[in-house]
Parts: structure tokens; C-alpha cells; sequence
């Protein structure tokens, strides 16, 4: 392990990266070096800095899966869409099972307005992390858009067996209503979203909504 990860793991990101400096000047081709010095500017918030770093470690080995889908996530994290986008499909030609790079391609497309586009990414990604509650998550979400609410009732309800989900209650009980207009069904599940998060706006509302409605 290089010495400076131990800085990494402890938080000391100057330190970290004033001996990445050093690494890189030992040892210039070292696309690693480029992508943990990135890694350490983007969380002191050198966007650019960290960018061009990436940039360095793709033009030294432009088949690295690493350095393509950190740089993908820079991008997504600072919400240029469309950077993320082109970067991802490149790492995708890497590794196109890749679990991680699917969850964050279908999340692109939904930021980009293409949802449908998202599907197919997070079917793959849902293929091998089966278990993953943001990732079951947000395809529920999707799927609600789409209007298929009987796979994103699947969905939901296993987010809400596997773990206490505020959100996951409320959207699901949205989509039952959508499916089988049960309104005391969905009353259910906002009252349950309500209870894990007291200041649950949405469902707070939804809950006097359906009420007027009985």
C-alpha cells in the first residue's frame, strides 16, 4: 500500500496529498498516483484540480476502468449530466456488468429525463446486488414514473421489509393506490411513513388527502 493512503483513511488530506506529490514525481506513469490524488482534491473541494488529475491518469492508461469511473462520478457528483454520461459508457466498454457503474449509468439517464434509457442499467445492476436498498430503491422510483407499478411495488416492498424507510412507505403506498385505487391500503403505508419520519411532508399530506377522500 502506498504510504499515503494511511493519510487518506485517517482524514489528513493535506498530508495525503503533499505525498502524492512526491509519489508522482518518483514515479510520473503511474496512473494510480493521479486518480488517489484526484480522490483527495475533490474532497477538499478542488473540482478542477481533481478533474485535471483524472484527465492525467486516462491519457496514461485510457483503459483504466478506475480512473474513467471516478472521473464519471466527479462529473455526476457536481451534476454535469452529460459529461457523466459519455465517461460511464466508456468505462461500461471495460466492464459492462459492472453493478456499481450500471446504478450510476441508470441514475444519469433519470437525471437527464431518459428513464426509459435507465432500465436496462438498473436490471443489470439489480441482477448482481440484489440487495441493495438505495438501488431498489430508486428503481422503484423509476418504474412508479413509467407507470409500471406492479414491478415497482415488488420493489418498494422489499426496501420496507429489508429496513425502516420513510420515503419507500410513502411511494408505495402511492403505487398500490395506483394499481388497486385501495385508498385505506395506501392510507396504511403513509401512516407508517409518517411514523418513521414525524415531519414526512408529502406523505403528512397525502394522509389528509385520502382522508377527504373517504
Amino acid at each position: 500500500m502506498f504510504k499515503y493512503k494511511e493519510y487518506i483513511e485517517t482524514g489528513d488530506y493535506e498530508k495525503a496529498l503533499s505525498e502524492i506529490f512526491e509519489a508522482i514525481e518518483r514515479d510520473k506513469d503511474n496512473e494510480t498516483h493521479y486518480i488517489n490524488g484526484a480522490l483527495v482534491l475533490s474532497r477538499l473541494g478542488k473540482i478542477e484540480e481533481a478533474e485535471r488529475f483524472l484527465q492525467k491518469a486516462i491519457s496514461i492508461e485510457q483503459n483504466s476502468f478506475s480512473a474513467l469511473y471516478t472521473l464519471g462520478n466527479l462529473y455526476f457528483d457536481n451534476e454535469r449530466f452529460t459529461e457523466a454520461k459519455k465517461i460511464y459508457l466508456a468505462a461500461y466498454g471495460l466492464k459492462p456488468e459492472d453493478s456499481d457503474l450500471n446504478f450510476m449509468l441508470a441514475q444519469v439517464f433519470q437525471n437527464l429525463g431518459e428513464a426509459t434509457m435507465s432500465v436496462p442499467f438498473f436490471e443489470t445492476a439489480l441482477k448482481n446486488s440484489p440487495d441493495d436498498v438505495e438501488l431498489l430503491f430508486q428503481y422503484g422510483l423509476t418504474l412508479c414514473q413509467l407507470e409500471q407499478y406492479e414491478p415497482a411495488v415488488k420493489l418498494l416492498k422489499k426496501v420496507t421489509k429489508m429496513t425502516d424507510h420513510a420515503d419507500a412507505e410513502y411511494n408505495l403506498g402511492l403505487a398500490l393506490y395506483m394499481l388497486t385505487e385501495d385508498k385505506s391500503l395506501a392510507i396504511q403505508h403513509f401512516k407508517r411513513a409518517s411514523q418513521l419520519k414525524n415531519d414526512h411532508h408529502l406523505a403528512n399530506h397525502a394522509l389528509k388527502k385520502f382522508k377527504d377522500l373517504e
